[in-house]
């Protein structure tokens, strides 16, 4: 076989493998879009933000995502086209921490400050960004402590808001 023959093989195998992953990438991703926007539309902000809870799924149950795993799956792709709907989860996940009540911003840090930190700074944040417009000094001071010492990159940027 010649050489030309086999960088054809060679290349089409790539090709084959590469479009078969981005595909079954796409496949998955588009259903954790979907189970996303119907936690969403049914209220359920942080399912829809973070998808299943994981620690309660038994074995044979399958697990879905949410925009944060659609987001993990097109953010660093560099060949292919990303979906539409990645651009779509981007944008719905700066809508959803605002619609979560203090109390739901406390559970969410206090949950996934152990388990996932993705967007635990956000909600800090955000949860900061209230407690100075109520004028809640102790949230205020236990918000900004939190940030300077769990994300002090962060926290700069929080205190200024």
């Amino acid at each position: 076989m010649s050489a030309w023959k086999k960088l054809t093989v060679i290349a089409l195998f790539i090709v084959t493998a590469y479009s078969s992953a981005w595909l079954d990438a796409y496949r998955q991703s588009s259903a954790y879009f979907q189970y996303a926007q119907e936690q969403q539309t049914n209220g359920e902000w942080v399912t829809a933000l973070k998808g299943m809870n994981k620690l309660e799924l038994r074995l044979e149950d399958p697990y879905l995502g949410g925009y944060q795993q659609v987001i993990e799956t097109w953010e660093s792709s560099v060949l292919g086209p990303q979906p539409d709907f990645y651009r779509q989860a981007l944008a719905s996940t700066e809508d959803i921490l605002p619609k979560l009540t203090d109390q739901q911003l406390l559970d969410f840090i206090e949950i996934y400050i152990q388990l996932d930190i993705r967007y635990v700074p956000e909600a800090a944040a955000e949860l900061l960004k209230r407690a100075k417009r109520s004028d809640n000094q102790l949230l205020v001071a236990e918000m900004s402590e939190f940030l300077q010492e769990a994300f002090p990159e962060f926290s700069q940027k929080a205190v200024r808001q």
